[in-house]
């Protein structure tokens, strides 16, 4: 079973398979929709079967992030 997210290419909720080889920053995951073939970066806390009890959103930025856990959106930001 692979991890389902909303798909940015076209939009459906599905699964999308993980490509392990990209390097990307913390918290962070590329993938491929095993729906369209749409690459890119999503950020892990917005998985679909996450319980939004164990999310909010960020105060600074508006990203998902875990509770209790620090953005990984405004780290990668304050990197650069």
């Amino acid at each position: 079973m692979y991890t389902k997210f909303k798909c940015n290419g076209c939009d459906r909720k599905t699964e999308f398979l993980w490509l392990e080889q990209l390097d990307t920053p913390e918290g962070f995951k590329a993938y491929q929709c095993m729906e369209c073939g749409c690459v890119g970066v999503k950020n892990i806390a917005e998985a679909l079967h996450i319980p939004d009890s164990n999310l909010d959103r960020c105060k600074q930025c508006g990203g998902w992030q875990f509770l209790g856990s620090g953005c990984h959106t405004c780290a990668l930001i304050w990197a650069k």
